[in-house]
């Protein structure tokens, strides 16, 4: 990461989302920052389906973590997911690699609604995630960060 002081990171939803990472990289993260700063978060959808799940893992490792967040986006982030309509062949194509791995047939009616193709995980992830990040806002989950370093020592 390009910008870290200390037991601070700042950085770019890109570089944390946008990018091949997953809970083993954040849990490296808590490891080494007590603060994390995220810029730049867009609006998560179906159609940036990977992302939107990244972020939902980073936010969970985090929050399990006791590690203080600062975030801003384009949106209030209860606003940050929008559930959009995709369409089969946005669908069949996001999930190829999947379908083809589990043997699918996307051909037969109703094969892609199942909830990992719907996008249902992601917004029932994403409430979770709301709860969170609100909860992460206030001052006793800010004060937890010292309480659970000194227990885990």
């Amino acid at each position: 990461f390009d910008k870290s002081c200390g037991g601070v990171l700042y950085s770019t939803f890109e570089e944390l989302c946008a990018r091949p990472l997953w809970t083993n990289d954040y849990l490296k993260l808590t490891q080494v920052f007590h603060t994390i700063l995220i810029k730049d978060i867009p609006l998560l959808s179906q159609k940036n389906k990977s992302e939107a799940r990244r972020f939902i893992c980073l936010i969970d490792t985090l929050y399990d973590h006791k590690i203080r967040v600062v975030a801003s986006g384009v949106a209030p982030y209860w606003e940050l997911f929008q559930n959009s309509a995709v369409s089969d062949e946005e669908r069949l194509q996001e999930n190829r690699l999947l379908i083809d791995d589990l043997g699918i047939k996307a051909s037969e009616k109703g094969s892609l609604d199942s909830g990992v193709f719907s996008g249902e995980e992601e917004l029932f992830a994403f409430d979770r995630t709301v709860s969170r990040l609100t909860e992460m806002q206030t001052k006793d989950y800010w004060k937890k960060w010292k309480t659970y370093m000194e227990n885990r020592a």
